[in-house]
């Protein structure tokens, strides 16, 4: 589905703008893994708002498909970012390069994050 795309073509996103396509603020729905964001507006009844995968939403959720989660909990005294992969391990970061090939097969990537 996206092997065509030219990535140096694609929008950026800010994480803050990112956070608006969540089905409720707009109706688009994006899930950012490591900086590229994919539209699963077609997916809505998986990720649109009330359903089982909205939790990943507006968001760059790298870690949370590493640590096979939908939600991060505290740790040392905050929260994780979403998109931080700085401390996970080989095996964790497997499973996220797993989860891009899924993602690319099925869904137009759109954007990419803007660095900050």
């Amino acid at each position: 589905m996206n092997e065509r795309i030219n990535v140096d073509s694609l929008p950026c996103l800010s994480r803050e703008q990112l956070s608006k396509f969540n089905g409720t603020d707009d109706t688009k729905l994006y899930v950012a893994i490591k900086g590229y964001v994919y539209d699963v507006t077609a997916n809505s009844k998986s990720y649109g708002p009330g359903k089982a995968y909205n939790k990943l939403v507006g968001k760059d959720v790298g870690r949370l498909l590493g640590l096979n989660k939908l939600q991060l909990k505290e740790e040392n005294g905050r929260v994780p970012d979403s998109w931080d992969l700085s401390d996970l391990t080989e095996k964790q970061l497997g499973f996220i390069d797993d989860w891009i090939v899924f993602f690319k097969m099925r869904y137009p990537i759109v954007a990419k994050i803007e660095e900050t």
